[in-house]
């Protein structure tokens, strides 16, 4: 095997909503990891539904929640590690969004709130298979509540998502990160918690080299899981800002990547 640990998002690179892993990408998986492999799923899902994917297929070790803010044991559902963007800060990112009259979910402990009534939070919802909390005033119930944040998400149109993304990148530069896991998400969450640094953290845990972890991912909330000194591979048809920095473009969704990089590397 060129690579030992085999890190995957989940969203357009493992799978799509709301849980859906093609079964020759699952076999691929498993012989990997009969053979010794380590497969992790790093998503920007809450970890109430990324949990529930990952045993649906049999995976099994750790999986990573919130683009890096929570880490559990999948058989066990034993948390590792959980941290998050602070009130004050998650509390002006919400209370952005609520002046541009976008609507606002804020997740918590694994608790999905949100304020606004929209058709984009039935969408998320259905998505993620987790129904939300509805809360009469976001930024106070934030302060109130004083928990760190693991992410603040405006939901828009596409095109309003591609205008205020850059606008927040600049304005809370190395206090969040603002990036998007769809074209209707604009997500922050904290810099501390990256994809980036679930990267070393389950290298770390599992004892590999960081030379022999591949790590893959199509949208821009997967450019700090490239970011690093292991194989970064962006899918065929994933955001260009990620194709850019990539080390690696393989097939698009639709010919399951996955299942092309396991054979090509681990298999």
């Amino acid at each position: 095997m060129t690579y030992d640990l085999f890190i995957s998002d989940f969203d357009g690179t493992l799978g799509t909503a709301p849980d859906i892993i093609e079964p020759e990408t699952v076999s691929a998986i498993k012989r990997f990891c009969d053979k010794g492999g380590i497969f992790a799923v790093c998503s920007g899902r809450m970890m109430a539904s990324i949990l529930p994917i990952c045993r649906k297929y049999g995976l099994k070790g750790l999986a990573v929640a919130y683009q890096g803010a929570m880490i559990n044991d999948i058989e066990t559902g034993r948390n590792l590690f959980t941290g998050g963007m602070s009130a004050d800060i998650s509390a002006e990112i919400a209370e952005y969004f609520l002046k541009r009259n976008i609507s606002v979910i804020t997740e918590i402990d694994d608790v999905m709130y949100y304020q606004g009534s929209s058709h984009y939070i039935g969408i998320y919802e259905n998505g993620c298979k987790v129904k939300g909390v509805s809360v009469e005033d976001m930024k106070d119930f934030i302060i109130k509540n004083g928990r760190v944040v693991q992410k603040v998400i405006g939901l828009c149109g596409p095109e309003e998502t591609k205008e205020i993304t850059p606008l927040l990148q600049e304005k809370y530069v190395g206090r969040a990160l603002v990036n998007n896991g769809a074209a209707i998400l604009a997500e922050a969450v904290s810099p501390t918690c990256s994809k980036k640094v679930a990267v070393e953290y389950l290298a770390n845990f599992y004892k590999v080299p960081l030379d022999k972890v591949i790590a893959v991912g199509d949208s821009t909330n997967d450019l700090e899981l490239l970011n690093g000194p292991w194989h970064g591979v962006a899918v065929g048809d994933g955001r260009e800002e990620l194709k850019k920095i990539a080390d690696e473009i393989t097939v698009p969704y639709k010919e399951q990547p996955v299942k092309v990089l396991l054979e090509k590397y681990c298999l």
